[in-house]
């Protein structure tokens, strides 16, 4: 199996496991910032193994390279709070995880708008399908 493959199934499972949590530690809390910095914490401890297997080295690739992980860390994290503010005005887990989960959808538009991503008519009807999904699963 190729690795990038084993790697975004990880993933997969990983993230899964995510949103059920996030769920379930806001309903326990008055304040959803606790649960922010909490998962911060969180993703703080999973990044300390990563001290002793990748050097980060003082030369960076690019000032761009160091800016988009920064934006990407950016809209995670406000991405994260805003899905904590879902489940805390009173979105159903078995709603919210898969409609915000409908983003890759959303990815391939804006891999389309800034990478020129070719998509085929069959992965145009697969969007257009997960979307319409969504849709009814908010409904």
């Amino acid at each position: 199996m190729k690795p990038w493959l084993v790697f975004s199934m990880l993933t997969l499972v990983l993230w899964s496991v995510w949103s059920p949590l996030i769920s379930l530690s806001t309903q326990a809390v008055k304040n959803p910032f606790r649960v922010m910095v909490f998962e911060s914490i969180g993703f703080l401890a999973a990044l300390v193994p990563l001290l002793f297997f990748v050097r980060l080295g003082t030369e960076y690739p690019s000032q761009k390279a160091d800016a988009t992980a920064f934006g990407a860390g950016f809209f995670a994290a406000v991405g994260t709070l805003t899905i904590i503010y879902a489940f805390k005005t009173g979105g159903r887990p078995e709603i919210v995880a898969p409609l915000v989960s409908l983003s890759p959808a959303l990815t391939v538009f804006w891999m389309w708008c800034f990478f020129g991503a070719q998509l085929t008519y069959v992965q145009l009807l697969g969007i257009t399908l997960a979307i319409v999904a969504g849709l009814l699963l908010a409904r």
